[in-house]
C-alpha cells in the first residue's frame, strides 16, 4: 500500500483545523504500519501548532474501548486523558448543535455513513475544520474530495 508522502502531508495540513478520526488515532496508538509514521507527524504538527484539531467524544470512545475489551481498563483512562489534553486539539460533545449539522451539508453524503460517521464529520462541521483526516472508506466515498485527507497516496 503506498501512502502519501510526509513532505505532502506537511504542505496539506500546515496552517489548517484538522477533524481527526479514530483510525488515524489508532495508527499512532497501536504502531499500525504504514501510517503510524504520518499520524505521527499529524500529532506533532498539532502539538507544535502548525495545525489544530477536532476529536469527537465518539472517537475517543472508540479508541477507550479497545484497552477495555482486553481488560486494560487503566490504559483506557490514560488513553483518554492524553486525547483531551493534548496541545491544540479541541473534544467535540455530542450536542444539539452538533446533529443540526447531519443531513444537512451537500458536500457530505450523508447516505454513505454510519450514525458513528456521521457524528465524527458533524463535530468537525460544527468546528468549521478545513479537512477530515480519515482512512476509513466510508468517509472517503462521502466527503467531498476537497475536504478529505487521507493516509494513502492519490
Amino acid at each position: 500500500m503506498k501512502t502519501i508522502t510526509p513532505s505532502r502531508l506537511k504542505r496539506k495540513i500546515s496552517g489548517k483545523k484538522l477533524l481527526i478520526d479514530t483510525n488515524i488515532i489508532i495508527y499512532l496508538t497501536d504502531t499500525i504500519q504504514p501510517y503510524e509514521p504520518l499520524s505521527r507527524l499529524i500529532f506533532e504538527m498539532i502539538e507544535m501548532g502548525d495545525a489544530s484539531a477536532v476529536l469527537s467524544i465518539v472517537s475517543v470512545a472508540e479508541i477507550m474501548k479497545g484497552p477495555i475489551n482486553i481488560g486494560q481498563h487503566s490504559n483506557a483512562l490514560d488513553v483518554k486523558k492524553y486525547l483531551l489534553n493534548f496541545p491544540n486539539i479541541f473534544c467535540q460533545e455530542i450536542t444539539l448543535g452538533v446533529l443540526e449539522h447531519i443531513g444537512k451539508n451537500n458536500l457530505v453524503d450523508w447516505t454513505k455513513l454510519r450514525t458513528t460517521d456521521s457524528l465524527i464529520i458533524a463535530s468537525g462541521l460544527e468546528n468549521g475544520v478545513d479537512l477530515f483526516a480519515s482512512n476509513d472508506a466510508h468517509f472517503k466515498k462521502a466527503i467531498h474530495e476537497g475536504l478529505s485527507l487521507a493516509l494513502d497516496s492519490d
